[in-house]
């Protein structure tokens, strides 16, 4: 099963003069985003631009000096290794573009969490990579911000295409727009408020398993704007990609060696020397709660949406939880999820029982199990419904031999 990785082994040494850029390269360029670059790549402000060979060289210079650990320098729950990062830089495909204008804002104040970085390759091109978030609770909560209103990282990630519009037009460079998970929603987003004009120095907008806008909040229609230059790619286990997204639209379903909500990782797709290898449909768990939340977004009005989002979002983080598979795996914590679903309404609590049964990891089969088991016995109401959670928990616990300290070192690997 081959990822980019191998992509790069592949392809490392062919030029983008001599094989033309293709899906798996897209996805290359939304994952290298989530390398933090402070330091290493310009600002829009300084106009300097560095080689993503020197930048990579840099990167690992960094990561060596602290230690080996690459972690604390990628802004993602993407599995971005040390290896990915030598070999783009030293691959003759990607090493001599020209990487300048990185953005990297964290705003609390606004609710803000934006990056960019703007690409120059070798045959002409620019791609404009957007950063997503990660799959933790609060980045969940983010994407279904996308239901109400159009958010600050939006209105950032238009404002800079604007100005690498400005940046490259002398140059004559034609764009590709991209980005992984949120990010592939900025590229879209900031795609679709572009000038007619503009428009037509837009070769690709790649949003690979990024959520939609929902119809009510976006002023245009990206699809009908973008038309077959707007490109989708999800996971065979997609649901952040298939937030808000309309029945009849076209996308690219990849194969992916990950279950469950894992398939989320880009790291995780499978690939061939010219796209991703591809599954026929997405798989019937995915489905059903894609299902579920199209159903709640369906029956809530737009003015309730805010609302019932940190409704459901601040039930789900009480228990001290960061990620959907840490509810699953604490007893405490799941029946603290429960009890606070207790004052909420209905389209509330469907919403986010249907969030924790349907992001449980597939291979915990014992651990599912016993969310399902509590979740079953809270809809009846049941008055022991804590402590039983706990015993069925506890004996889960037992059989599958899987503490939190193994859930977040598998994360870390």
């Amino acid at each position: 099963m081959a990822n980019i990785n191998n992509y790069l082994q592949w392809r490392g040494d062919v030029t983008l003069e001599e094989r033309p850029f293709n899906d798996v390269d897209n996805i290359i360029l939304s994952a290298l985003v989530y390398l933090d670059f402070t330091g290493i790549v310009a600002g829009e402000e300084s106009g300097e631009r560095i080689t993503l060979r020197q930048a990579c060289k840099r990167f690992l210079d960094r990561v060596d000096n602290a230690g080996g650990d690459i972690i604390p320098y990628v802004r993602s729950v993407a599995r971005v290794d040390t290896r990915f990062v030598r070999l783009i830089g030293e691959s003759q495909r990607f090493g001599s573009a020209q990487l300048c204008a990185y953005v990297d804002v964290i705003d609390q104040k606004r609710a803000l969490q934006f990056a960019a970085l703007q690409i120059n390759l070798s045959n002409g091109e620019t791609y404009v990579a957007y950063r997503g978030t990660d799959s933790t609770i609060v980045g969940w909560r983010e994407d279904f911000m996308l239901s109400f209103t159009v958010t600050e990282a939006q209105r950032s990630a238009a404002a800079y295409l604007q100005r690498v519009f400005g940046r490259t037009e002398k140059q004559g460079r034609t764009l590709r727009v991209g980005g992984h998970s949120k990010g592939g929603n900025l590229a879209e987003y900031a795609a679709t408020c572009c000038s007619d004009e503009q428009q037509k120095r837009i070769i690709r907008v790649y949003s690979n398993d990024g959520p939609e806008m929902a119809p009510e909040v976006m002023p245009r229609d990206p699809h009908d704007v973008l038309g077959i230059r707007l490109k989708h790619i999800v996971p065979s286990y997609s649901v952040i990609g298939m937030l808000f997204a309309r029945p009849d639209d076209q996308r690219i379903i990849a194969k992916s060696k990950a279950v469950g909500i894992g398939q989320h990782d880009l790291m995780t797709w499978q690939v061939l020397h010219t796209g991703v290898e591809e599954a026929l449909e997405l798989q019937p768990d995915c489905v059903v709660l894609n299902e579920a939340i199209a159903r709640w977004a369906q029956a809530i009005p737009l003015d309730e949406r805010e609302r019932v989002t940190n409704e459901v979002f601040d039930a789900l983080q009480v228990g001290g939880a960061t990620r959907f598979e840490e509810i699953a795996a604490s007893p405490v914590g799941l029946q603290k999820v429960l009890g606070a679903f207790g004052n909420t309404d209905s389209r509330t609590q469907e919403l986010a029982v249907a969030l924790v049964e349907g992001t449980v990891g597939t291979s915990m089969n014992a651990v599912r199990s016993a969310t399902r088991s509590a979740i079953d016995q809270w809809r009846r109401g049941a008055q022991e419904m804590a402590s039983d959670a706990a015993r069925v928990f506890q004996a889960a616990g037992r059989d599958i031999k899987v503490p939190m300290s193994a859930i977040r070192s598998n994360r870390r690997r």
